[in-house]
């Protein structure tokens, strides 16, 4: 009789966590709230400083794959061998099969292979700055990359963290957008990364809250 009430308990609780966990699929997948506004891009500048941006344009294909709302991409010369390249992707909506590609995945099939990888913080301007640290090399070719997540909750790096932030907000009813950043500078191969490094801590420096400030999630 015991045996009997607690399998019948047990399938009640799994009852429960049914009804609990399709009325939250139907929430995630057809309820949508809006953000205020979208990336604005125009406000990076193409020109600060020392910095010169040319824009570089994908294509149509990779533009189809990537299915961000809005993506900039610029290599900003200083006029310095080593040359900084910023892509940034907006996302307004991750819910609808246009969730942020990880570099993890997508940098073997474009031909690149991940040497080393690991999170740090960087000190930019008197703060911290979570990043992925990434050197990945194709034949002779070395690049030093700093990558990392801006949504609603702050700046994230882990791609695991970005699912679980895209299920709260979807759960409160915010807002389930979400950016990607990344930085690239090529490293030859009589250079150690730590001048890579230096190039992009340079970078950051100076456009760090352009940066952010271009997102909807910036404190404008």
């Amino acid at each position: 009789m015991e045996k009997a009430r607690i399998q019948a308990s047990g399938l009640g609780l799994i009852l429960v966590l049914l009804l609990v966990s399709g009325a939250l699929a139907y929430t995630l997948r057809y309820m949508k709230v809006e953000p205020d506004r979208m990336a604005e891009f125009e406000r990076l500048p193409m020109e600060k400083g020392k910095w010169e941006a040319e824009e570089i344009l994908f294509s149509e294909m990779t533009y189809e794959i990537l299915k961000a709302t809005k993506t900039t991409m610029r290599a900003y010369d200083s006029g310095e061998e080593l040359v900084p390249v910023l892509f940034v992707g907006y996302f307004e909506d991750q819910k609808y099969g246009s969730q942020i590609h990880s570099p993890r995945h997508c940098l073997p099939g474009s031909g690149w292979g991940i040497m080393s990888h690991r999170q740090e913080e960087i000190e930019v301007n008197g703060r911290t700055l979570p990043i992925n640290r990434v050197i990945i090399g194709a034949r002779d070719s070395r690049q030093l990359m700093y990558y990392w997540f801006e949504t609603r909750s702050g700046t994230i790096t882990s791609e695991f963290a970005l699912k679980f932030n895209l299920f709260l907000n979807a759960l409160f009813m915010k807002p389930t957008d979400a950016a990607f950043v990344r930085l690239t500078v090529n490293i030859p191969q009589s250079q150690p990364e730590k001048a890579g490094e230096e190039v992009l801590h340079d970078f950051l420096s100076d456009f760090l809250t352009p940066i952010e400030n271009s997102l909807p999630f910036g404190s404008n």
